[in-house]
């Protein structure tokens, strides 16, 4: 299961992936280790079995940790996706600066000299 999570974090961090798939991937492990917490706590509890439950709730807070920084990322990503359009979407609506000559002086001088 460790490197199950470890696997996960460097796919994560070479964004080849969806957010979204990366999210449901860890889901699937979550859910894989919530369920092999609740087959250990069944058993005896022995000193080694409370180890293991213990490292088993680690990798859970360690995937729910991920999910969420997935999930921020993603919230992040939308809301500049959003602003971006916001304001390109203003700018579109905005009126149309007046043309000005690119001499500066062109027109500007007159003769008065007849």
């Amino acid at each position: 299961m460790v490197t199950a999570v470890t696997a996960s974090r460097v796919a994560g961090s070479s964004g080849s992936t969806d957010n979204s798939s990366q999210i449901a991937q860890l889901q699937k492990q979550l859910a894989s280790a919530q369920k092999q917490l609740v087959t250990a706590q069944k058993g005896e509890q022995t000193e080694a079995s409370e180890k293991q439950q213990q490292l088993i709730a680690q990798q859970i807070q360690a995937i729910q940790a991920q999910i969420a920084q997935l999930q921020a990322a993603a919230a992040q990503k939308s809301a500049a996706l959003q602003a971006s359009q916001a304001s390109q979407s203003a700018a579109g609506q905005a009126p149309p600066a007046p043309a000005r000559a690119s001499g500066g002086t062109l027109g500007s001088v007159i003769d008065t000299r007849a």
